[in-house]
């Protein structure tokens, strides 16, 4: 189990609208289809993109390769760009199941939100947070029950256990100060 981050060189933008995003995601389709891997959670942010992927039987880095080349060239046509659109090698890291599968999720989940683009994580198109709050399908991509029944209760009970994991976690963001303040 990995949470995968993959940037832009130089910080610049992979996804540049709603074309890219759905390309994206229909490469990792394509690339699940080719080498089956659970995915549990992504967001697509402008800059960088982050999932959480569980292989099976296939090594990580030959998944993230097919991804991201497919994704990497479709980009370079689409932008007339050349060079490379990755930013070195993707970030992976081991994921404990126990301690950090739904902390992982919901750090994932609300990427978009502590990156700003949104207030709620409902809002945001190219997150898998849309999934589990029942406003969106993707198809086959996330693998929705099997990230549910890791809570070890019935589907509806565990989806409403993590949503509300995830409320809890917004509310807390509200409550916290900025690092500093300058009183005057």
């Amino acid at each position: 189990l990995y949470h995968i981050v993959s940037r832009g060189n130089n910080q610049k933008r992979i996804f540049r609208g709603a074309r890219d995003c759905k390309k994206f995601l229909s490469t990792l389709e394509e690339t699940k289809k080719k080498y089956p891997f659970y995915l549990y959670s992504y967001n697509l942010l402008p800059n960088h993109y982050h999932l959480e992927i569980e292989t099976q039987e296939t090594p990580i880095s030959k998944v993230m390769h097919q991804a991201n080349n497919t994704y990497a060239k479709y980009f370079r046509r689409r932008h007339h760009g050349s060079g490379h659109l990755f930013q070195e090698r993707f970030f992976s890291a081991l994921v404990d199941r126990d301690l950090y599968f739904w902390i992982l999720a919901r750090y994932i989940d609300l990427n978009a939100v502590e990156a700003g683009l949104v207030e709620k994580p409902e809002d945001y198109l190219w997150g898998s947070y849309r999934i589990y709050c029942q406003k969106d399908y993707r198809g086959k991509l996330v693998d929705r029950e099997r990230f549910l029944k890791y809570w070890g209760e019935d589907l509806e009970k565990a989806r409403q256990s993590y949503l509300k994991f995830i409320k809890e976690a917004l509310e807390d963001k509200k409550k916290r100060k900025p690092p500093f303040s300058i009183d005057k």
